[in-house]
């Protein structure tokens, strides 16, 4: 085996785990960064720092919202673009049912993800004065 066609073989196989995982990955980074900024922001001070009516602790978690939705989201479109190619060359893929199975089940459970990673920002909006 070619040094070009292992290249292209590792590619794909990560692509199709990412869009898999991304999404799960994406929410759990999310999760947990809020949870850290939410605490600690406003026990140090960082919601008395005002920007564009905003303060600091609000800027952050936008930021982490917009960081985190972003992967989740490539992960939803990749995962269905590679649903849709697999349909479309299912006899002729060289690849096996498990490679289609990341992508086909992958693409709604990101999607999932996403909408999650949006629904718990939410929040952020009812308390973008402070904490």
């Amino acid at each position: 085996m070619s040094v070009n066609v292992l290249n292209i073989s590792i590619r794909h196989l990560l692509r199709r785990w990412f869009s898999f995982l991304g999404g799960g990955l994406a929410w759990t980074f999310h999760l947990l960064a809020i949870y850290v900024i939410g605490e600690f922001g406003c026990v140090s001070g960082f919601d008395r720092i005002h920007y564009a009516g905003l303060s600091a602790v609000a800027w952050m978690l936008l930021i982490v919202s917009v960081m985190a939705v972003a992967p989740a989201m490539l992960a939803t479109y990749m995962g269905y673009v590679d649903t849709r190619r697999d349909a479309r060359q299912a006899e002729q893929s060289p690849y096996g049912e498990g490679d289609r199975y990341l992508s086909k089940f992958g693409w709604p459970l990101n999607a999932l993800f996403t909408l999650i990673i949006i629904v718990e920002s939410l929040p952020v909006f009812a308390y973008l004065d402070g904490c």
